[in-house]
């Protein structure tokens, strides 16, 4: 229970929203003159207004007036399963037939298209047939956003979930034109499986696998591919293979499979702006033929010049790590705002961390273009304030330097006011700072550092801040 809790929590934000009390204050002030001024409204506005409802609601337009009774299967609807559930099921039902049932009616009964799809509390795997006609209505349908929740057996019955994508290979007919977003949490998907998926979706915007234990190698493709998220998930490898529309790369609690690191590969891939969490314990980041490391000296070959935003996960007092946060770096040249997450994972070094820091040569992004650093789950340990004092020196337009204090951290008073005043001391020495006008921020935070999920699709926003 408390898994699928988690996944849920990272879905988007649905595309319906019940509000009761709109029909209430609508039916408490009817017209003076009794002239029913909605209904005259044209039919593209009327059928706007049925694809936003909760698709019982949707439903129900039909009966109030000869006027909509046509509209609800013209009109583009949004389907939840979770809408269709009773009232006192709606948390986490098990029981749930009715509304399986209701989804089905829905699926074959309506011509689409249909607006959004979110099927997350009555998928049972248990049901391998009805999940294969659903998929081929959905692709009849023409299904724009698409979010299934997969790999749960949810009528008590111990069996093992098929292959999660094999209703769309098994079938050549199966294609999702319109197919713009796509979420799968606990899915069990072969390599072909999301080969095909993405061949057959060339209008997709945004992937997201979540709790995702296969494919093992996920390669990216596709022309309007904006977006691709990576959540709690174990994959061999990531390609960017051909994703010439591709701003986005989010990735979150990721591992490889076989105690092996994660080959995070970057191919072609113009337009990335947003790159993270990179991880060097982790990941092993390639870009085209080279394999990145401590090593790798920059050149036209090994970097990514699009990337503005990068997020990196280092332990600051292992040497591994810091020597791969250096390698890493000079493989994003144009960055402007670098996130940092200080980990505890991995052993200190025992070394001269000063010294390192010191003989490090200019980075590019650092000396020209970064202007805002966030360190998240700052500690204010030795090793943290040794890079402090290496930034200090070489990051010439820094303009932020946000520190976000970990949850136990922000808790002690006493501990904040210490870490205060070390920071103040720290800025104190002006002969240590690059630049004069940087604004220093320390936040408390009341949880772990982690990304959203709608701020991760949002291409507006900061992802990790």
């Amino acid at each position: 229970m408390a898994e699928l809790r988690d996944s849920l929590s990272w879905y988007p934000p649905a595309a319906v929203v019940a509000s009761p009390s709109l029909s209430s204050a609508a039916a408490e002030a009817p017209p003076a003159d009794g002239v029913d001024r909605i209904s005259a409204l044209p039919d593209d506005i009327l059928r706007d207004v049925v694809s936003r409802l909760p698709v019982r609601d949707a439903a129900r337009t039909a009966a109030l007036a000869p006027r909509w009774r046509g509209l609800w299967r013209s009109a583009p609807i949004s389907l939840r399963d979770a809408d269709l559930l009773p009232a006192s099921d709606e948390d986490f039902p098990f029981d749930c037939d009715r509304a399986r049932a209701a989804v089905g009616r829905i699926l074959a009964d309506h011509p689409g298209p249909l607006r959004k799809v979110q099927l997350t509390c009555c998928v049972s795997w248990s049901r391998y047939q009805e999940i294969e006609e659903w998929a081929r209505l959905l692709a009849a349908k023409d299904v724009q956003d698409l979010i299934l929740l997969v790999g749960l057996v949810l009528d008590g019955e111990d069996s093992a979930p098929p292959n999660t994508a094999a209703v769309i290979r098994r079938g050549t007919d199966i294609a999702f034109p319109f197919l713009k977003e796509f979420v799968m949490c606990h899915s069990k998907m072969r390599d072909e499986d999301l080969e095909h998926m993405l061949a057959c979706s060339p209008e997709l915007r945004m992937l997201a696998l979540v709790s995702s234990r296969m494919p093992l190698r996920i390669r990216l493709h596709g022309p309007n591919l904006l977006c691709m998220i990576l959540l709690m998930s174990l994959a061999d490898e990531l390609a960017v293979v051909d994703a010439p529309r591709l701003e986005r790369l989010i990735l979150w609690r990721t591992i490889g499979g076989d105690d092996f690191p994660m080959v995070v590969k970057i191919d072609r891939a113009p337009a990335l702006r947003v790159l993270g969490y990179l991880e060097p314990i982790v990941h092993q980041l390639q870009i085209g033929n080279i394999v990145i490391d401590a090593e790798t000296k920059a050149s036209p070959s090994s970097i990514v010049p699009s990337v503005k935003i990068l997020a990196l996960k280092v332990n600051f007092g292992n040497y591994r790590d810091i020597n791969m946060l250096v390698s890493f770096l000079r493989c994003f040249p144009n960055v402007e705002t670098l996130h940092i997450e200080s980990s505890m994972f991995g052993e200190t070094t025992v070394m001269d961390r000063v010294k390192f820091w010191r003989k490090v040569d200019l980075i590019e992004c650092l000396k020209s273009h970064v202007k805002k650093i966030a360190i998240h789950e700052f500690r204010g340990n030795q090793s943290e304030f040794e890079f402090l004092e290496f930034i200090g020196m070489f990051v010439q337009n820094l303009q932020l330097l946000l520190l976000m204090l970990t949850k136990e951290k922000s808790a002690s008073t006493d501990e904040v006011d210490e870490l205060f005043h070390q920071l103040e001391t720290l800025f104190a020495r002006p002969w240590l700072w690059a630049t004069e006008d940087i604004k220093l921020v320390l936040r408390g935070c009341k949880r772990e550092n982690r990304v959203s999920f709608p701020a991760a699709y949002d291409l507006s926003v900061d992802p990790f801040m």
